[in-house]
């Protein structure tokens, strides 16, 4: 976009979608990561201020059937959207079946999340994280456990109320969703003590490594402190990126998570303890990674793996290929940010939007910045200097040469301008 000659607001979006600052910020164009209904509402108000609304859905990644496509896809922000970026054919179909308004407003481009893991991107995850290399070699645990053990607490009737903000129970059939809901939770309980007692088996019985934790953002740290009671070997990592870890790790497990896609991506072995598939949607860890249905399988796994490079674990690659040419056709194509890109350029044109450089921020005085709370805080930072690297590295990678300007127009919101 930079190089196309607009400017880029990116960073905290609490700031950016504040509706005080919405109508301050110059008509221009809002991409949105997700589309419940939380951001539906957001995306109501950004069209509402006369902007144009694009959207992708990163958390799809992990899917690969309707039900998965569609699971937190809210009608209202299905009524907002202008602008749909799909990962697959099959995830267009599901879409545009669903809301058949948006017919040729869905573009098939990939998944920004599998640009980032390509050899010559992930670079730049690779010395990310300064607490990685100690620690190695280890074996990385993944846990994803944000419905039952959460930062938000473990009172159900407030958890079913987060969930039903975020429009996962909206639709005629309410009384199905909230089933489905209730079988989610059924199948993380499940997981949850499967991995429990796996962590526990493999404190007592792997030597010479280390065991890394990473329990998902939306998690309790504490459990797990509880859990491995003080073991030396044992490491919790909490809020961190994944990436960095996944690529250090001697070995990742994990119950059911996007993680085990991004391993497989990273060329990393990797297994999943699933005691069952998910109970509503198709997920692409159960065809593209080992998986072990008991503790006892996952353990024996784990013992050939580390003893002799052996088991489901290193013959899995033949399923693991064939499921990402399957449902990730374009896995390898590095495409997803560049088509986004040139989409957005194109309609920001087609609506007359005219690039300029060496923009200056007229509107600045009005903008607000959002006085954020401490876990809105712990959720995301990001100083100057960090995205100044960012931005070095992106541009570097991707082979982009362009003089830019960054402003901090709030805490961790910056604007990037074309010089």
């Amino acid at each position: 976009m930079l190089q196309a000659g607009y400017s880029v607001i990116v960073g905290n979006h609490w700031s950016m979608t504040h509706p005080h600052n919405i109508p301050v910020l110059p008509q221009g164009l809002y991409l949105f990561k997700t589309v419940n209904r939380l951001q539906g509402n957001l995306m109501g108000m950004a069209r509402g201020g006369g902007h144009t609304v694009a959207a992708t859905d990163e958390e799809v990644l992990v899917f690969t059937d309707t039900p998965g496509y569609m699971l937190v896809f809210a009608e209202n922000a299905a009524a907002a959207c202008e602008l749909f970026f799909a990962q697959s054919e099959a995830h267009k179909q599901a879409v545009e079946t669903a809301y058949p308004h948006l017919a040729g407003k869905v573009k098939v481009v990939g998944n920004v999340r599998i640009d980032l893991l390509t050899p010559k991107n992930r670079t730049a995850f690779e010395t990310h994280d300064d607490r990685v290399a100690p620690l190695r070699p280890y074996i990385l645990f993944n846990t994803n456990y944000g419905t039952i053990n959460s930062v938000w607490g473990n009172d159900p009737e407030r958890l079913l109320s987060i969930a039903a903000a975020t429009g996962m129970f909206d639709g005629e059939d309410k009384m199905k969703k909230y089933g489905e809901y209730k079988a989610v939770v059924a199948w993380e309980q499940a997981n949850l003590r499967a991995m429990t007692e796996l962590l526990q088996w493999t404190i007592a019985n792997v030597r010479g490594l280390n065991i890394v934790l990473r329990p998902h953002p939306a998690e309790k740290p504490e459990y797990w402190q509880n859990v491995i009671q003080g073991a030396p070997n044992v490491h919790v990592i909490p809020r961190s990126d994944p990436h960095p870890w996944i690529i250090g790790a001697k070995l990742v497990v994990h119950t059911g998570c996007t993680t085990g896609l991004e391993s497989v991506l990273l060329d990393k072995p990797v297994l999943n303890l699933a005691p069952a598939d998910h109970p509503n949607c198709a997920q692409i860890v159960s065809e593209a990674n080992a998986v072990a249905r008991t503790v006892e399988d996952a353990a024996q796994a784990i013992t050939m793996y580390l003893s002799s490079r052996s088991g489901p674990i290193t013959t899995h690659a033949e399923q693991t290929a064939a499921a990402l040419h399957k449902h990730l056709p374009s896995y390898r194509d590095e495409a997803a940010a560049r088509l986004i890109a040139q989409a957005l350029a194109e309609e920001l044109g087609r609506r007359g939007a005219v690039p300029k450089r060496n923009y200056a921020l007229q509107w600045r005085g009005r903008f607000t910045p959002i006085e954020r709370d401490a876990w809105q805080k712990d959720k995301y930072m990001c100083t100057g200097s960090e995205m100044r690297r960012a931005l070095r590295h992106a541009a570097e990678t991707a082979g982009v040469n362009v003089k830019t300007r960054l402003g901090e127009i709030g805490e961790g919101l910056f604007m990037v301008t074309p010089a």
